[in-house]
């Protein structure tokens, strides 16, 4: 194995920075990890990002829920636009 193999990033999952609650909609504990393009949120199903103005110190529950609802709503439209024929 070379170095430059033991550098590679590749595969490795953000760092778990605290732990919620399961998910209302999934009822899977909501995990706010550290990312390589910043913190977001899963519920190991759905990713979000959290938004300008979220701080990842203080974000709450809700605000997690929130974010996944949010991004689960926008994927269900990406696929029903995907689907529609034109």
């Amino acid at each position: 194995m070379s170095e430059r193999d033991d550098e590679s990033h590749r595969g490795v999952r953000g760092t778990v920075l605290r732990t919620f609650a399961a998910d209302p909609v999934s009822g899977e504990p909501i995990l706010l990890k550290d990312g390589r393009f910043g913190p977001y949120v899963t519920d190991h199903t759905t990713n979000a990002a959290l938004r300008r103005g979220d701080d990842a110190e203080s974000l709450t529950f809700e605000r997690a829920a929130q974010l996944l609802a949010q991004r689960r709503a926008r994927q269900a439209a990406e696929r029903r636009r995907a689907e529609s024929p034109e």
